[in-house]
């Protein structure tokens, strides 16, 4: 089993943007420079954490998604979004925020294919700072705990 806690603010995987080239001939896909800046970061936090070979067969991926709480909020609510009695029911979705990891995980290869993901357990909170907590490991070979709150 692969577990690890990465300190920084979760984010999504954005929607592509598509722009017309060669004089209207043909249009193409990107990602805007902040997507990609995403991603590189959030590529150099797992570097650490690749498998030596990627895992093979059916995999489990567990995380949370902690994000911080907003600024704006008053102190009655703040105490709340910590201890867990109010969720961000807001943006970032949560299958977007799968996706991101998913997908980076799957370029540093933890992974052949995330199409070996049979189980994906997610869930989004509030902490004072952001964070994912993640947890990788084979089906048929489940921990005995997965990722909590802390």
């Amino acid at each position: 089993m692969i577990r690890f806690t990465l300190p920084i603010i979760p984010t999504a995987q954005a929607r592509a943007k598509i722009a017309v080239r060669a004089q209207g001939r043909f249009a193409q896909a990107y990602k805007t420079q902040g997507q990609q800046g995403n991603e590189r970061t959030l590529e150099a936090w797992l570097k650490d954490y690749v498998p030596t070979a990627p895992l093979s067969g059916p995999i489990c991926l567990d995380f949370v998604a902690a994000l911080p709480v907003p600024a704006s909020a008053s102190n009655k609510k703040r105490a709340a979004m910590l201890a867990g009695d109010e969720f961000p029911a807001k943006k970032p979705d949560l299958d977007n925020l799968a996706k991101q990891l998913k997908d980076a995980m799957t370029r540093l290869q933890f992974w052949g294919d995330d199409s070996q993901i049979v189980v994906l357990r997610c869930k989004k909170i509030y902490a004072a700072s952001g964070f994912w907590k993640v947890a990788v490991y084979r089906a048929d070979n489940p921990p005995l705990m997965v990722p909590g709150r802390k």
